[in-house]
């Protein structure tokens, strides 16, 4: 099929606009604050078009219109050009030292005052602080773009040594920009995580930070009309691909819109969460190759896993009481924050709030809004399955748990053999590390069995409402549609009592009667935990004692 444009598969916006590539015009809104000096800075996860728009910045600032023919800021614009410093600090992740990491700054910096046109200072410096300063002093106004400011201290959240060699570094430069600041006509900074004590949030008094700002809540990723209106092409294609591919009349241009939805949207940053986008990276990737189906390609680009989230993970796996856990292993509740725990600014590296890592890192969104409080929870299922993912690699301390699960859970499942789901269960469970499982409830349980079957492809949910009451987890599987009723004791003499409360459970509620064309198969089932009372070396600390089709 041919298309009128091509996908936007450049950061660039200058490169978007010389291939004829899909340019999703944000400038109307960035003509609202760019006409203002700043310093304006906002927080986004990885891969939702920041450094996209700090190239748009870079084009309008330092060559005017000349690419903006019939975007929206072609109007409203009206300033002259400026020489614009462009730093990228995500080429720093990589960089060993903070001797090495001054060294790269310092030659990062020079690189991006030589491209705006700006000669660097001959005295001999050793910081890129004063290398700024110097080479500034005799210009005129400039501009001053910082992508991804957070990148070098992420990077070493595991080295407080580093991390504050470092956080010295970056806020001398900071400092130094404060102090210059009649040297700027316009400053942008943007970031994923928020970090105290590096100037930015100290040194800038005035800073202007739109990162819940209602007016910017569409300003990074593709809202439902863009989506529309810029890839109704491809959303047609999609159709054709994937009609063909499965011998099917089935899909049309309001399913594959709705596919997308489910897995791709959801997302919500604005303080009122009125504004609701699309992951870009994902939605450019799955009309790139619409063969390939709706697959979470957040999490294989690597911006969903980054290693300093994985590690402060582990740590709260281990050291939180059931409650805790809970609420990170319900993948389909909400939990109620306030901005200033969603936002919290990392002072110490020994004390990070692991929720305000997961919220910053882009698994955790603001589903709605009452009274001022955040109910925050999961935005899609590309999401879930990654954190599925990442929750139960951190579970069985492997990184290999769905190469060895996928096929056992869709091939036994869909079998319908009770005996050998009982087996594969009790298989799972015991793969869960120790130190974890000790802390469990019954509903953790619950919620880990429900992010392993969504892990290894098996549609589950949890609490799913019936004829007369919640199920804790409903599973697909070949031509069956499982109802589960789990019951957790910590003693072997409470096995029967548990069995019969799951299954007059079962009975009373009329789990059976569900609307679907599989075989309904309501099971209950105890799980034994005996982590609590036995010592660590022993096992089976958990197994499934009980489970019998009601």
């Amino acid at each position: 099929m041919e298309f009128t444009k091509k996908l936007p598969n450049y950061a660039s916006f200058s490169k978007l606009i010389e291939t004829n590539s899909i340019y999703v015009d944000k400038t109307g809104i960035i003509a609202n604050f760019a006409k203002s000096n700043g310093p304006f800075f906002i927080s986004r996860p990885r891969r939702f078009g920041k450094s996209t728009l700090i190239n748009t910045l870079h084009e309008l600032f330092a060559h005017g219109l000349e690419k903006f023919k019939g975007l929206e800021i072609e109007p409203l614009w009206d300033d002259k050009t400026y020489k614009v410093i462009h730093l990228d600090f995500s080429k720093f992740k990589d960089v060993p030292s903070s001797s090495s990491f001054n060294k790269d700054f310092m030659d990062s910096l020079r690189f991006a005052l030589e491209r705006a046109g700006i000669e660097p200072t001959k005295e001999n410096v050793d910081f890129p602080a004063i290398l700024l300063e110097k080479s500034i002093e005799n210009e005129d106004e400039v501009v001053l773009l910082v992508d991804e400011y957070d990148a070098p201290l992420t990077a070493v959240l595991n080295d407080s040594n580093e991390f504050e060699d470092r956080r010295k570094i970056l806020s001398s430069f900071y400092l130094t920009v404060k102090s210059c600041q009649e040297k700027f006509r316009f400053i942008f900074i943007t970031g994923v995580t928020y970090y105290a004590h590096t100037s930015i949030f100290s040194a800038f008094n005035n800073l202007k930070d739109l990162t819940l700002d209602l007016r910017y809540g569409a300003l990074l990723g593709y809202t439902s009309e863009e989506l529309e209106s810029y890839f109704g092409e491809y959303i047609d294609n999609a159709v054709e691909v994937l009609n063909k591919k499965y011998h099917t009349e089935r899909y049309t241009h309001d399913v594959v819109v709705s596919e997308l939805k489910r897995n791709y949207d959801g997302y919500s940053f604005d303080e009122e969460s009125l504004n609701h986008v699309y992951n870009p990276w994902s939605i450019v990737n799955f009309f790139d190759a619409p063969v390939r189906g709706f697959i979470p390609y957040w999490m294989s680009s690597g911006g969903s896993t980054p290693t300093f989230l994985v590690n402060y993970l582990k740590q709260g796996l281990e050291k939180y009481d059931s409650n805790e856990l809970q609420s990170l292993l319900s993948i389909d509740s909400t939990v109620n924050k306030d901005s200033d725990t969603l936002y919290r600014s990392f002072e110490n590296i020994a004390n990070i709030d692991l929720f305000a890592i997961l919220y910053q890192a882009g698994y955790f969104c603001i589903k709605s809004v009452i009274y001022g409080i955040f109910k925050v929870g999961i935005p899609n299922l590309e999401v879930k399955k990654a954190y599925s993912n990442l929750v139960l690699n951190q579970l069985t301390r492997t990184q290999d748990a769905k190469l060895r699960f996928i096929e056992a859970f869709k091939s036994v499942l869909a079998s319908g053999n009770l005996d050998k789901i009982k087996e594969l269960f009790n298989t799972f469970i015991n793969e869960l590390s120790y130190e974890t499982v000790k802390n469990f409830n019954e509903a953790c349980f619950r919620d880990v069995l429900k992010l392993a079957m969504l892990t290894f492809n098996v549609t589950a949910s949890t609490e799913v409402m019936g004829a007369c009451g919640r199920a804790d987890i409903t599973a697909e599987a070949g031509d069956y549609l499982y109802v589960f009723e789990l019951k957790v004791t910590d003693s072997s003499k409470d096995i029967e009592t548990k069995l019969n409360e799951a299954k007059e459970q079962i009975i009373k509620n009329k789990y059976a009667r569900r609307l679907t064309d599989k075989t309904v198969v309501p099971v209950a089932l105890v799980l034994e935990n005996n982590s609590k009372s036995r010592d660590k070396s022993d096992t089976p600390v958990c197994e499934i004692v009980a489970l019998e089709k009601v």
